[in-house]
């Protein structure tokens, strides 16, 4: 097992590779993509407790799909839309238990604060009009400041992708989103508003 292998995100695009390369070329890729993972952490060892962690396999992976002539931006924006879908099945099926939507809405303004606290290294901006709309404005996201920290900006737009797609999946709660800061937007505009309509 190698370090890329521990980190449960992106476990699938090891599986995918091999699926859509064939094995030698597909796990060739994933230790190569390793190795870099590797050499980052190994140059950067302060990045060991960064809060945003989970971007920098994104950018190792970045890196070696350019170097084997892969779209790296598109290939980690479908892989992150793909996640997003699977971890959105989940959500919305613990979100139609009963009461479970009503009791996530009731607490949504602690929920979001904690979500997108400057301890875990965000910069943001309340727009909250309770109780119809609960909303923050992410001015810094930790995720793209490593990606932007290892100049590999783009490779964030993988987490981004995930993150817009699973927060569709709640029932009951209408999210939207229209700007991100990754796409060179002011803010990440996050909305949430309580639809009994919206399954």
């Amino acid at each position: 097992m190698n370090s890329l292998d521990k980190q449960i995100f992106f476990r699938k695009l090891k599986k995918i590779l091999v699926w859509k390369l064939g094995e030698a070329k597909g796990i060739e890729i994933w230790n190569d993509a390793a190795a870099e993972y590797d050499r980052i952490m190994h140059q950067n060892p302060a990045l060991r407790k960064h809060k945003g962690a989970m971007a920098i396999p994104a950018v190792a992976l970045y890196h070696t799909f350019k170097a084997y002539g892969i779209k790296a931006e598109e290939t980690l924006k479908r892989y992150g839309t793909y996640m997003g879908r699977k971890v959105g099945k989940f959500v919305h099926k613990i979100t139609s238990l009963p009461n479970v939507d009503y009791k996530i809405w009731t607490n949504i303004e602690k929920i979001m604060d904690d979500a997108s606290s400057e301890k875990k290294g965000y910069k943001r901006r309340i727009v909250s009009e309770p109780p119809e709309m609960y909303g923050v404005d992410i001015l810094s996201c930790p995720f793209h400041e490593v990606c932007k920290e290892l100049g590999c900006e783009k490779a964030v737009l993988c987490i981004c992708s995930m993150d817009k797609e699973y927060m569709k999946s709640f029932n009951h709660i209408r999210y939207e989103r229209t700007t991100a800061v990754s796409e060179g937007a002011e803010c990440c505009d996050y909305r949430l508003r309580f639809d009994p309509d919206k399954a």
